[in-house]
C-alpha cells in the first residue's frame, strides 16, 4: 500500500518558492513595463515546473494527474522567453515570425490537452506525441540552442563606449550564466539518474536551481525596479564607494547626454500627445529609470523638461518667422492650448510670445 501524500522539509521549502514565483510574476505583469513580461512569463514556467515536481515528490500527483505532463511543455518555452528578453534588452526588432520559437511548446500542449480530456473522461484516445515528452535530452538540446543564440547576440553587440553598455553586458552575463547552470543541473539528473550512487537529495537539484532563479529575481526586484531593463544601481555590482564620481553618477550623465541628444536632434517634444512613458519606448529605457534620470540632472519634472525645449523652439519660431500666428506656433512646436503656451512663456520671459516677437 502506497503512502498518503505528505509534504517534508524539502519540498515544503519548494512550494514556498512556487508560491514566490507566482507573486513575482503578478509584480512584473503589473509593473507593466512590456521589456519585463518574457522575464515574468519565465518565473511562471518555473514555477509550473516546480509545482509539478512537489506534486511528484509528495506523491499528490495521485490527486493532479492531468498535470503529469506539464514540465515537458514549459521546458521548451524557457529558451524562448529567455531569448525574446535579450533582443527586447538589446533593443532588437521582434517581428511576428518570433511566434515560430514556441512551436515546440505548442505542440507539446497538445498531449497536455489530451491527459486533462482523458481525466475528464471527454475522449479515449492515445495520448499523442508521447515521444515527445519522454525525450529529456531533446528538451536539454534545445535549451542549449538559446544558450547559444543569446551568447552570440550579446557578443555581437557587446560595447564598452559607455558605463550603461557595460553594466548591461554584466547583467546579461549573470542571467545567461543561471540559465546555462539550471541546464547543466537538468542534464546531470538524467545522466545520474542511471547510477546505483544516485540519492533524493540530487534529484532535487533541478529544483534548486529553479527555486534559486526566483529568490534570485525576487531580491533584483526588491534591490532595483530597473534590473530587468539591463538598468541598475551600482551596488548592485559593489563598486568603490570612495570614488568621488560614483558609478552610478557616471550612468546618470552619460544617460542624460543620450536623453539631451535625442531631444535635440529628434525633437520628440513637436508631438503634443508626447508622455513619459512614450519618450522611454524610443529610448529603450524604462519610464521609472527617465523620470529618475531628468529629475536629477535638471532638477525638473518631465513635463517641465520637455516644456522647456518646446519653449527654446517656439523663441527659435518667433525670431525667425514674423508672418506665420501665434497659435500655429505653440501647436507646432507641441503645446496642446494657448493658455499653457501663454503660461509657460510668460514665466520664463516675463512677457507675451507677441511681445517676445517685438522686440526681437
Amino acid at each position: 500500500m502506497l503512502d498518503a501524500p505528505s509534504l517534508d522539509t524539502w519540498t515544503s521549502g519548494f512550494l514556498l518558492a512556487v508560491a514566490m514565483g507566482l507573486f513575482l510574476f503578478v509584480v512584473l505583469i503589473a509593473g507593466r513595463i512590456k521589456k519585463n513580461y518574457p522575464i515574468a512569463f519565465l518565473v511562471l514556467v518555473f514555477s509550473a515546473i516546480l509545482f509539478q515536481y512537489v506534486l511528484f515528490w509528495t506523491r499528490y500527483e495521485t490527486v493532479f494527474p492531468y498535470l503529469q505532463l506539464l514540465p515537458s511543455m514549459c521546458y521548451y518555452l524557457t529558451g524562448p522567453l529567455l531569448y525574446l528578453y535579450f533582443l527586447s534588452l538589446y533593443q532588437k526588432d521582434v517581428r511576428f515570425n518570433y511566434a515560430l520559437h514556441f512551436l515546440p511548446a505548442f505542440l507539446l500542449l497538445i498531449p497536455n490537452v489530451v491527459m486533462v480530456a482523458l481525466y475528464l473522461q471527454w475522449t479515449t484516445i492515445d495520448i499523442p506525441l508521447l515521444f515527445l515528452v519522454q525525450q529529456p535530452w531533446l528538451a536539454a538540446g534545445h535549451m542549449a540552442v538559446y544558450v547559444i543564440l543569446i551568447i552570440v547576440l550579446m557578443t555581437k553587440n557587446r560595447s564598452t563606449a559607455s558605463e550603461f553598455t557595460r553594466l548591461r553586458h554584466r547583467w546579461g552575463a549573470l542571467l545567461v550564466s543561471g540559465y546555462s547552470i539550471f541546464i547543466l543541473a537538468y542534464a546531470s539528473y538524467f545522466a545520474l539518474v542511471r547510477f546505483p550512487f544516485f540519492n533524493s537529495e540530487w534529484d532535487y537539484m533541478i529544483s534548486l536551481t529553479m527555486s534559486a532563479s526566483i529568490y534570485a529575481i525576487g531580491y533584483f526586484i526588491y534591490r532595483q525596479p530597473d534590473v530587468f531593463n539591463g538598468e541598475f544601481h551600482a551596488k548592485l555590482f559593489l563598486p568603490n564607494p570612495n570614488k568621488e564620481d560614483t558609478l552610478e553618477n557616471t550612468m546618470m550623465n552619460e544617460l542624460y547626454l543620450k536623453v539631451t541628444n535625442y531631444m535635440e536632434q529628434e525633437k520628440p517634444y513637436i508631438d503634443n500627445e508626447l508622455r513619459l512613458v512614450h519618450l522611454a519606448d524610443q529610448l529603450g529605457f524604462s519610464a521609472h529609470l527617465l523620470s529618475k534620470v531628468i529629475n536629477k540632472k535638471s532638477g525638473k519634472n518631465f513635463n517641465k523638461f520637455v516644456n522647456e525645449y518646446r519653449l527654446r523652439e517656439a523663441e527659435r519660431l518667433l525670431t525667425d518667422t514674423t508672418t506665420q500666428s501665434i497659435k500655429s506656433v505653440y501647436f507646432d512646436v507641441g503645446f496642446n492650448s494657448k493658455a499653457a503656451f501663454y503660461n509657460a512663456f510668460r514665466k520664463k520671459h516675463n512677457c507675451t510670445p507677441s511681445e517676445f516677437r517685438t522686440s526681437s
